[in-house]
Parts: C-alpha cells; structure tokens; sequence
C-alpha cells in the first residue's frame, strides 16, 4: 500500500511540477518536486521498494517534460544511488545533513547530467548558468522540508502506524547506535 500511495503522490507532484509551477520548459523559478521525492525514497524507504516507486515516476517525467529522452530517469537514479551511499556512510545525525544533500547532490547529477549530455549532443542545450542552477538548489532547498514531513506522514498513515505523537516528534539522536 505505501508503495501505490507514494507512486500516486509522485505522479501528482510531477502533474503540478509540469502544469502549475512551469510556464515555460526554461523558466528559472521552476521547483523540482520530483527530486525531492527522489531524496526521500533514497533516505526512508528500502531499495527495492525505492526502486519500484522510483521507475514509473521518472519514466512518467521523462514522457512529460523531457526534451531528451532518457535524461529524467538518469536523474533520478543517479541522484537516488547517490543520496543512498552518501547516507549510509554519514556517522551524524540526519537531520544535520539531509536537506543540504538533497540539493548539493541535485547539483552534482544535473551538472554530471549535462555535461554527459553535451559531449552526446554539443549545442543542443541551454548552457549551463550557476545562478539558475543555486537558485533551483535554494527551491529544493525551500520546499524540501514540507515535503519530507507529507511524505513522512504519508508513510506513517500507510503503514498503520499514525500517531500524533510520532508525528510531531523529529528523529533524533544517531541512526547507528
């Protein structure tokens, strides 16, 4: 069950990525909401589940909004497997470094991204612009942390286990001990 429900609420945020908050395919201020969906698979859920949820969605973005095919899901898996062994290798805390990973490694996979891309296809992209680039990093950054809370209440309610008081609580203290 939490699988479709995170599948489900994965297509709606590509719909309102793609429909609402993009007037245009190169528009600036366009949040990324499928990433942070990526980052939250990558921190919460276990990899074969991940996976499942994570194919459609990037396949469906892909289909959606991609100008070069294939560019989407190598985002999304690249930025998945990624956030994944950054996050097993980290001794601290996670809410410490969660966030500011999510978007230092939405950074590293666009840029990783386009460059492979414009040694495939030199001149066919929009080139590369640091402001744009920190300015959707910042959005990420911004939206990140209502997300993360949805989705975390989202899996709580699926699994039976919602709780007010597990909502309300942050996870503290180290993962490892």
């Amino acid at each position: 069950m939490l699988t479709v429900g995170l599948l489900v609420v994965g297509l709606v945020l590509i719909i309102l990525q793609t429909t609402v908050f993009m007037f245009t395919p190169t528009w600036v201020a366009a949040p990324d909401f499928y990433y942070i969906l990526v980052a939250y698979l990558a921190y919460r859920i276990d990899l074969f589940r991940g996976l499942i949820i994570l194919l459609p969605v990037s396949c469906v973005l892909d289909v959606f909004s991609g100008t070069i095919i294939g560019m989407y899901p190598a985002i999304c898996f690249s930025g998945y497997f990624l956030l994944r062994f950054i996050s097993s290798k980290m001794p601290v805390r996670e809410s410490l470094y969660q966030i500011p990973f999510v978007a230092v490694s939405y950074l590293v996979v666009s840029w990783l991204v386009f460059q492979l891309l414009n040694f495939i296809q030199p001149g066919t992209l929009i080139p590369w612009s640091w402001p744009v680039m920190l300015l959707r990093a910042g959005l990420i950054i911004l939206f990140s942390f209502p997300l993360f809370r949805f989705f975390e209440f989202l899996n709580l309610h699926l699994r039976g286990r919602l709780s007010s008081l597990k909502i309300l609580r942050s996870r503290s203290g180290n993962k490892y001990r």
